[in-house]
C-alpha cells in the first residue's frame, strides 16, 4: 500500500487507511486514547501502537473499592421547575 506525505500546519502528515486501522484493531471513529511510538531504522519510519489504558482503567486504578449506596439520601437542592417532592 502506498500513502503520500502531506502538509498539516507546520508539520507533515501521513493518512492511515481504514484497512490498516482495522488490522490494528483501532476504531476509526474513536482516536481518543490511541498513540504511537515513532522510531527510525535506516530509511524506515517505524510506528508502533502504544498501549494506552482507557479512562475507565485509569479511574478503576484510583478507586479504593468504594461504592455509592443507592439507598443513601441525596440532597438535590430546591425544585427549579414543577417537580413534586
Amino acid at each position: 500500500m502506498r500513502v503520500n506525505l502531506a502538509k498539516w500546519g507546520n508539520s507533515a502528515a501521513i493518512r492511515i487507511p481504514k484497512a490498516i486501522l482495522e488490522e490494528l484493531n483501532i476504531d476509526s471513529n474513536n482516536f481518543e486514547n490511541i498513540s504511537f511510538n515513532i522510531d527510525i531504522e535506516g530509511d524506515k519510519l517505524i510506528l508502533r501502537k502504544k498501549q494506552e489504558k482507557t479512562k475507565f482503567e485509569l479511574l478503576a486504578e484510583k478507586s479504593k473499592g468504594e461504592k455509592l449506596n443507592p439507598k443513601m439520601n441525596i440532597d438535590w437542592g430546591k425544585p427549579v421547575g414543577k417537580e413534586v417532592w
